[in-house]
């Protein structure tokens, strides 16, 4: 290290790599959820070519530090290039259908979609994953030991991650559009950049560094005077323009923001404006007609409804349709407030009439946090879940038996729930069959009776008691004529066209005779896989058929392969130690055996976080502000693993693949036994949700802990920093890209959360018995 000023500087540059880089992945995030229709898939496509390109970049890294005599200028020259990549990687993304001639509305099959996520995102993570080993170099010398000086630059770069979190999810989202956000933290990297090259200016000297120095300069400087320009605003509104392009023609846009939730675009076509979250199609308003079928068919089901609970899609006339109904409370909620507010300025005055009627209520509440612990018990005759279908882990919680159970003990003894998903008309496929027969299966779980309504929208109604819900049309037209309702948009007469008998009893036979119709659980949330494999059917892809295989595959089929890698790896070194140069092949096989523990244990780290994230969301809803610290503290959990390791590192000498050996038996007991802690905890409660929050926090100090120790053991094995940073980094992210990918699209959906934890422990113990067989067989 030069001078004190100089290290708390490159701390300070090393921390805002961290925190530059979570931010740039939230930006990323979001931009691709806005043009890919984003659900599950998309995420975990997003996240694997992430942590890909960190894994690659990193090892890249380490490759090209022997092409660099000058460390500090290449680490410097690769930081620039990062804010550079970033607003040319939002612009590329915003018109990336209209580049790759995306059709208007049209869904992208899962390779392509695969293929140019991973071209969009690599660039920038490829380059965070290449500053990796050059920090480590230009750090070396902190703390003494080459791999605590490694795990320094883990602990910083995660207290980064960790402030960058906090900053967008509780400053930035809510206050400044993606171009400024990048606007602003261009200007604060390079002003660190700039103070770096000014201190040490006169021991390095040097013409170009100089220049270096001046780049760093005028580029803060250039940032700055952009943000107070209207230049941010201008940009954000053109490549806005051009994304909204791409989704719908001949319509104007009218508006656009972001929220805490999602991304909002209002778009005028005529007299009637449209709807798009995340770049998707919800809803359109005014669209009475539309909304008039639905609220008197889903109205109709109960003989005489006073109470009514609607959850979600409340515009376009629909609650204004339900309140001619002589009922006296609707209840309606709404998780994003700033969506009633953008979309209030141009609703019709009737709409306005219903939203202030003194019988309507509005809750910005998370729907299934406001049935399981603000809602009175046994008081709604209906509760009409009207929120999208289940293409993500997130709307998948309202179509789970548990949550079905949950609307269960609101409603009266006579009450009735009605959902819907999106099916076919005339022909049920066993993919549209499976779909949308999950939700069947799973209604019948909890209620009594259940009826389906035909067409390209299925619509199921279930009650606990028999003779109330009714599908014949003659039942709800003299109901509807009971209630002496007199409606511009509808009639009774429509109830034949909706429900024509020969449609109703084609439906409801192709369900009853499905045999292989799975239910729908939070501990199991098949229907949001199942909504994956229509996405890729639709697209016109070929791998739904091999996905629909994998619905029926047992845990076995992904345990088989995890003994086959385990027994191929132990064979090749029982054959390899056979052989001359055992000295070599010794500090070889130690090095892969860590980076192997390492990897197992980066992919077991998100695959935890997944899983609890998914438990808290089911247990608590949907609440962005804790999610965001929660996540906030997994990485306060890394920093704090990282941290305990270096110290022991600094002050003890120990046998570091015993060390890491015990590690792995921990993880492998830890593993098995969160799905029994989150069963524990999954009452409501202060202190339950302490303990859920702390395991979050604890699994972050279980991944953290364990990159140090592997540092230690590659830099006894390799004198290069650069080399040793780059493999133990590469290795943790190639870990993290896999469990990211696989556990939110695969193994979550198909094997629950008892197999998930299940595959994470196999892992594990691969790991672990590697390391023993590695240890027994050095000492014989």
């Amino acid at each position: 290290m030069q001078n004190r000023t100089f290290a708390l500087l490159l701390f300070l540059c090393i921390a805002s790599i961290g925190c530059y880089a979570t931010i740039a992945q939230v930006l990323l995030i979001r931009e691709f959820l806005n043009i890919f229709y984003g659900n599950e898939l998309c995420l975990g496509i997003v996240f694997g070519a992430w942590f890909l390109g960190i894994a690659s970049g990193a090892f890249s890294g380490a490759k090209l530090d022997r092409f660099f005599k000058q460390p500090m200028t290449a680490f410097i020259v690769f930081l620039f290039s990062m804010c550079l990549v970033l607003p040319i990687q939002i612009i590329t993304i915003r018109g990336a259908r209209s580049i790759l001639s995306i059709g208007t509305g049209e869904y992208i099959s899962l390779l392509p979609l695969f293929s140019i996520t991973v071209g969009l995102v690599l660039p920038f993570s490829f380059i965070i994953g290449v500053v990796f080993p050059f920090s480590s170099k230009v750090i070396r010398g902190a703390t003494g030991d080459t791999a605590s000086d490694i795990g320094s630059v883990y602990i910083i770069e995660s207290m980064g991650s960790l402030i960058g979190g906090l900053l967008f999810s509780f400053c930035l989202v809510s206050k400044f559009h993606s171009v400024r956000i990048v606007t602003l933290m261009n200007a604060g990297m390079f002003f660190i950049l700039f103070l770096m090259r000014y201190v040490t200016r006169k021991k390095d000297g040097g013409e170009k560094r100089g220049k270096l120095h001046l780049l760093a300069l005028g580029s803060a400087s250039a940032m700055i005077v952009l943000w107070f320009s209207p230049a941010p605003e201008k940009i954000d509104a053109w490549t806005t323009k051009i994304r909204w392009n791409t989704f719908t023609h001949n319509i104007e846009l009218v508006a656009s923001a972001d929220t805490k939730y999602q991304h909002i675009d209002i778009g005028k076509q005529a007299d009637q404006y449209n709807v798009y979250l995340n770049g998707h199609f919800a809803f359109a308003f005014p669209n009475e007609y539309d909304c008039a079928q639905i609220a008197h068919l889903v109205m109709t089901q109960h003989p005489s409804p006073k109470k009514i609970l609607v959850i979600g899609g409340g515009f376009g006339g629909l609650l204004t349709e339900m309140l001619l109904y002589p009922i006296e409370k609707l209840d309606y909620v709404e998780i994003d407030q700033k969506l009633l507010h953008i979309a209030g300025n141009y609703v019709s005055p009737s709409e306005k009439r219903t939203l202030s009627d003194n019988r309507t209520t509005i809750f910005h509440r998370d729907g299934r946090y406001y049935v399981k612990h603000l809602a009175e018990k046994h008081f709604y005759d209906i509760v009409f879940v009207n929120v999208p279908d289940p293409s993500t882990a997130f709307l998948n919680r309202f179509y789970t038996r548990n949550f079905f159970q949950e609307i269960q003990t609101i409603l009266k003894s006579d009450g009735i729930v009605a959902a819907s998903v999106s099916s076919a008309v005339t022909y049920i496929g066993k993919e549209v069959g499976s779909y949308t027969g999950s939700l069947y299966k799973t209604l019948h779980e909890t209620f009594r009776e259940v009826k389906v309504t035909p067409g390209q929208t299925n619509f199921y109604f279930a009650c606990g008691k028999e003779s109330i819900i009714a599908l014949e049309w003659e039942t709800l037209k003299e109901r509807y004529k009971q209630q002496g309702i007199q409606s511009e948009f509808f009639n009774e007469y429509l109830f034949y066209t909706l429900l024509q008998p020969e449609q109703v009893e084609f439906i409801e036979r192709q369900l009853q005779q499905r045999k292989d119709l799975v239910v729908n659980t939070d501990a199991k949330p098949v229907a949001y896989f199942l909504n994956l494999v229509l996405w890729d059917a639709f697209a016109g892809g070929n791998l739904h058929r091999f996905f629909y295989r994998l619905k029926d595959a047992g845990i076995k089929y992904f345990l088989i392969p995890i003994v086959f890698a385990l027994a191929g790896r132990i064979l090749f070194l029982y054959i390899r130690k056979r052989q001359p140069n055992t000295f070599r092949l010794s500090s070889y096989c130690r090095k892969t055996h860590a980076l192997i523990a390492l990897a197992t244990t980066g992919f077991t780290g998100m695959a935890l976080e997944i899983i609890l994230l998914y438990a808290f969301q089911n247990i608590y809803g949907y609440i962005y502000e804790r999610i965001g610290v929660i996540v906030a503290l997994f990485m306060v959990g890394l920093a704090f693993g990282g941290y305990i390791a270096n110290r022991i590192i600094q002050k003890k000498q120990f046998d570091w693949i015993k060390v890491l050996m015990m590690l792995e038996g921990f993880i492998v007991v830890y593993s098995i036994t969160v799905p029994f802690l989150i069963s524990v905890v999954s009452v409501y409660s202060p202190i339950a949700e302490a303990v859920l929050v702390s395991l979050v926090m604890f699994t972050g100090i279980l991944t953290g802990i364990e990159f140090p120790i592997a540092g230690k053991i590659c830099a006894q094995c390799d004198d290069n920093i650069a080399t040793s940073a780059g493999a133990t980094n590469g290795a943790d992210h190639v870990g993290a890209f896999l469990g990211s990918l696989l556990t939110g699209i695969l193994f979550l959906p198909l094997l629950g959360l008892y197999g998930t934890c299940l595959i994470v422990t196999a892992l594990n113990a691969s790991s672990l018995i590697l390391l023993a067989f590695f240890t027994s067989s050095k000492k014989k």
